[in-house]
């Protein structure tokens, strides 16, 4: 198969290299192949190269790609293209815990009272993390680990397992990230840190706080051991 570019006037263009991208299901990247004469002159591919930050912003200038200006909303706490932390306050949500010896009958589907949360995405990859009081967090608010299944104690990733991630981006995309965290099933716990503590078992902390009647208790909440800004350096 022949393909041609019609580029208008009599220019004349040379290979400069070329871009591939990698996607699985919960993760994708690129990398850059520089271009390189061959035997006989024939344009060749050199190795790949990881992607740098100041090489994408070179190439969105020159396809002058531009973002769109918003309005970012007020529990919003770093923002970028790649990168971006929010939080939310305490609330009631249903969870759905998949079946097991470990999950009480008809807790799965139920009403509970959430912590306030810090949410975090970099690129597809999601991490959530608790917060002892109900206020916007500065940079050295300490951060504790979320009360939930699916999710690392030690580094608050989130395993997406069946969880379907956003198909939009900007700031609407936060609420997405929220909804189809809740709506997706919990399955087991990931890691070996304890996700809660002060309670007699796991499931102790959410029959206390099943019906969203009673808020989730603080002293539950087990520490992260880092901060807010340490957790923008470690993920960003």
């Amino acid at each position: 198969m022949k393909a041609f570019v019609h580029c208008g006037g009599a220019e004349t263009l040379a290979l400069k290299g070329a871009l591939l991208l990698y996607e699985s299901r919960s993760r994708a990247f690129g990398v850059w192949h520089e271009g390189m004469l061959g035997s006989g002159e024939a344009p060749q591919l050199g190795a790949a190269q990881a992607l740098s930050a100041e090489f994408v912003r070179h190439l969105c200038q020159g396809f002058k790609v531009q973002q769109g200006l918003e309005i970012l909303p007020e529990n919003t706490l770093v923002w970028s293209s790649e990168f971006v932390v929010w939080w939310s306050r305490r609330t009631s949500r249903r969870m759905y815990f998949r079946k097991n010896d470990e999950v009480p009958a008809g807790v799965s589907g139920g009403q509970f009272s959430q912590p306030a949360l810090l949410w975090c995405v970099s690129g597809q990859e999601l991490a959530v993390r608790a917060l002892s009081m109900n206020r916007r967090p500065d940079a050295d608010t300490p951060l504790m680990i979320a009360p939930f299944w699916n999710v690392d104690g030690s580094t608050g990733r989130v395993c997406l397992g069946s969880m379907r991630t956003p198909d939009i981006a900007g700031t609407a995309a936060l609420a997405e990230w929220e909804k189809a965290f809740f709506e997706s099933e919990f399955t087991h716990q990931t890691g070996a840190r304890r996700l809660v503590q002060g309670a007699k078992g796991y499931f102790d902390v959410w029959e206390q706080v099943r019906g969203g009647r009673r808020s989730f208790p603080s002293s539950c909440l087990a520490p992260a051991n880092e901060t807010l800004s340490d957790l923008i350096r470690r993920c960003s």
